[in-house]
């Protein structure tokens, strides 16, 4: 399936917003995150992603069809440059067609340099996507440190040609 990864502009706020509720419902049964009086789920940093040049919004989309959401920032653990993926999102008719993986590997491309992949904790179906995915996309070239029991995929792409 053909897509296209899109820098969300301030005018698609809103669209983004409703995307990412997806991923954080979806991501509720792993971890605790409740919704609020009004029925959403806050998300504290959605506003920073359009006023803070460390971070980066996408969506990813066919013709007219929305098929997920990246977030990427710069907010990381164990290096002072680098990325993350904060969100990710395939909606879940397009899981299993490696969309997500071909999302990744051009999210990684786009950005060379030192990347964090934190799996969201207690997902397993999350955790062995990444380990996956960053194992065929680096050639095992990665480190996994442990913060409070979550494994970090550590990785660097930068002067590297990973599956461009």
């Amino acid at each position: 399936m053909k897509y296209e990864i899109i820098e969300v502009e301030n005018k698609d706020k809103d669209k983004l917003y409703r995307l990412l509720q997806y991923a954080l419902y979806d991501g509720s049964q792993y971890v605790n995150n409740e919704i609020n009086e009004e029925c959403i789920f806050e998300y504290k940093w959605f506003d920073a992603y359009f006023s803070d040049k460390k971070r980066n919004a996408y969506f990813i989309k066919n013709g007219n069809d929305y098929l997920g959401m990246v977030l990427v920032n710069e907010y990381l653990k164990y290096n002072n440059k680098g990325k993350c993926i904060a969100e990710f999102l395939i909606m879940p008719k397009y899981r299993r067609n490696h969309i997500g993986k071909k999302v990744a590997y051009d999210i990684f491309n786009k950005f060379k340099g030192i990347w964090e992949i934190e799996p969201m904790e207690n997902n397993p179906i999350a955790y062995k996507f990444w380990k996956k995915t960053i194992e065929e996309y680096t050639n095992n070239n990665y480190e996994i440190k442990t913060d409070n029991n979550n494994d970090i995929f550590i990785f660097s792409n930068e002067g590297e040609n990973y599956n461009e």
